[in-house]
């Protein structure tokens, strides 16, 4: 066996090429808008809310709610994409 081959995983435990094959949902966080419900009951269509982040700011990718990653806001033909910057160490 080489270094490159994956080891059998010991009886009654996952391995990892299970596990890296297991989707998992990614959020980009452009921004937060901090409201009242009294302006959440009143929600109509055409109704603005202003984010806490400006044009340029780096998008948030959150894995769970955990922060993991930050890039900035791309078009990738008809939809938007992250290219990434920073990946968080931790």
């Amino acid at each position: 066996m080489t270094m490159d081959d994956e080891a059998p995983a010991p009886r009654g435990t996952v391995g990892r090429s299970v596990l890296d094959s297991l989707p998992v949902t990614v959020e980009a966080v452009l921004g937060v808008a901090k409201v009242t419900v009294g302006d959440l009951s009143s929600l109509a269509q055409d109704t603005v809310f202003a984010l806490d982040a400006s044009l340029g700011d780096p998008v948030e990718l959150r894995l769970n709610g955990i922060a993991i990653a930050q890039g900035e806001l791309v078009a990738m033909g008809d939809r938007f994409a992250v290219r990434i910057q920073e990946v968080s160490a931790d």
